[in-house]
């Protein structure tokens, strides 16, 4: 088992991780503001699992063969950047209209997926993730390490990415919040759907430009 010392200084470095601003904190909002906290939870609990895929894998080093494989690195970044201009374009039309879908009325269950969909997504679909945690995982991980040990590692992270953004959900559904959110919605959605194009297209050009590197 990892030493409290190594535990806590693990923690907060995937606690800045996870709270470091990005297109997760975009769809959170989106999901919160549409379908209320519970959309917001269910976001965070599924954007934990695509972080515990690669906090795993790179615990039990086969990150490395996600790098050592381009074509498939490549292919996972390429699905990120389509799925960030699908979710800005939709973002931006929902702003354009002077609208933005608000369904927290009788919550409709079957609908509450997509939420679940995207938040394991926007993290499944940025392999980065896996290149962020062997930096940080390299600190801590020797060969012989037993497998409890990364066990807790890839807990620890899970955990925190799943509770920060949880915590999240629950601020942002506060009432005063998210009225604020919703008295604004329609332009709130037009930037953050801006927001999340720009760096789709900025993502794609960097890939373009290592591609042809």
């Amino acid at each position: 088992m990892l030493s409290l010392h190594d535990w806590l200084i693990l923690t907060l470095t995937c606690l800045a991780g996870a709270a470091s601003p990005g297109p997760s904190v975009i769809l959170l909002i989106r999901s919160v503001t549409s379908q209320g906290v519970l959309a917001g939870l269910i976001f965070g609990i599924s954007h934990g699992v695509g972080i515990f895929i690669y906090a795993g894998l790179v615990s039990l080093g086969l990150a490395s063969l996600l790098v050592l494989m381009p074509a498939v690195f490549v292919t996972v970044q390429i699905a990120g950047v389509v799925f960030l201009l699908w979710i800005g374009f939709g973002m931006m039309r929902d702003g354009l209209a002077g609208h933005a879908p608000v369904m927290d009325q009788g919550i409709v269950a079957g609908g509450l997926w997509r939420h679940g969909r995207d938040g394991f997504l926007i993290a499944f679909l940025n392999p980065k993730v896996a290149v962020f945690f062997t930096a940080v995982f390299s600190q801590f991980l020797a060969p012989d390490q037993p497998l409890l040990m990364r066990v807790q590692m890839t807990a620890t992270a899970w955990a925190v990415d799943s509770l920060w953004y949880m915590l999240l959900a629950v601020v942002f559904g506060i009432p005063w919040v998210l009225k604020g959110f919703r008295q604004h919605s329609p332009r709130l959605h037009l930037i953050m759907g801006g927001g999340v194009m720009l760096l789709a297209v900025t993502i794609g050009v960097a890939l373009m430009v290592d591609f042809k590197g």
